[in-house]
């Protein structure tokens, strides 16, 4: 893994936002560009054939920022037609209905100026919807992040959010850009390529806000969580020892994977699916008390699993 060199008065900050017709958020999201307390030395938006009023919007910037419509199909290409223009010595991404908090960029180029052992660095991230922060400081609460070689970390239970990533562009001349044949989790395929040949810093602090909306919530679990276990499997074909000199890794990734897929599925009242998944989970893990007890749920009447949940809802407002 490499050491860089550099001067942050010297280093150059590109800021790219992948958009296909997100008028309703991209403002806020410029906005929050702005506010930087480092302001960015450019921002490319990639736009993927917008026909709301994101093209109007994007022109009343005027020269604060540059935009193209992309050739093709798929963000992880629209990212890579904007890394290829973006001249910045760090690159960083935000979706167009996230945001950022002021200290984003100063914080995180300050740390890899610092740490010339890191390739690229994120932080913790709060979850916000249209009424409000849902979660603070989730990948804090939830993961267990840290600084390092992550690979294997990020392989089991990523604690990367893509609204809080910060690379040196040394990491996508070394590794290559997102996987153009992907559509789903691109984004966590990208970050364990880079985390295979690069160390990463983390920041224990919110400096990102990743918005929840409905639409991402549903209908897309098979494609999400399939691609990462089709990714999983590229990792293991393309460094087979490294997997055999650790062969616990992949079924604790996978049965991760299946847990978190599984429940998706379950919260979702979609009992069938999973059920599936869980016995999925049961082949890699078959101690899971999770995995057992989620199963033998998912087995009863729709009709009476909705009552206990109702029932369970009450209770929980009850003693709120």
């Amino acid at each position: 893994m490499d050491f860089f060199l550099g001067s942050e008065a010297l280093s150059r900050i590109s800021v790219i936002i992948p958009c296909l017709n997100d008028a309703a958020y991209l403002r806020e999201a410029l906005e929050s560009v702005f506010a930087q307390t480092r302001a960015p030395d450019e921002i490319i938006v990639a736009d993927g054939g917008s026909t709301d009023g994101t093209p109007a919007l994007l022109d009343s910037f005027g020269d604060r920022l540059s935009w193209f419509v992309q050739e093709g199909k798929g963000v992880s290409q629209a990212k890579n037609q904007a890394i290829a223009r973006a001249s910045g010595d760090y690159i960083t991404f935000l979706d167009a209905d996230d945001r950022w908090y002021p200290a984003k960029l100063q914080k995180q180029a300050a740390l890899l100026e610092d740490h010339p052992e890191y390739g690229f660095c994120s932080s913790d991230v709060d979850f916000f919807d249209g009424t409000g922060i849902l979660i603070r400081g989730a990948i804090g609460k939830e993961k267990k992040p840290r600084s390092g070689d992550v690979f294997a970390d990020l392989l089991v239970n990523n604690f990367i959010s893509s609204a809080t990533i910060f690379l040196r562009k040394e990491v996508f001349e070394r590794v290559g850009g997102f996987n153009e044949e992907i559509f789903y989790a691109e984004d966590t395929e990208m970050w364990l390529r880079a985390a295979r040949e690069f160390r990463l810093g983390y920041i224990p602090e919110v400096l990102s806000a990743y918005r929840v909306r409905a639409e991402s919530r549903s209908g897309r679990f098979a494609l999400h969580y399939g691609s990462l276990e089709k990714t999983f499997a590229r990792f293991q074909e393309r460094d087979p020892e490294y997997f055999r000199s650790r062969p616990g890794l992949l079924p604790a990734a996978r049965a991760h994977l299946y847990r978190r897929w599984g429940w998706r599925h379950f919260q979702a009242g979609e009992y069938g699916a999973a059920r599936r998944i869980f016995f999925r989970m049961l082949r890699q893990n078959p101690g899971s008390g999770f995995a057992w007890k989620y199963l033998a749920l998912s087995c009863l009447p729709p009709a009476l699993l909705a009552r206990a949940r109702l029932l369970r809802a009450r209770g929980i407002e009850h003693r709120a």
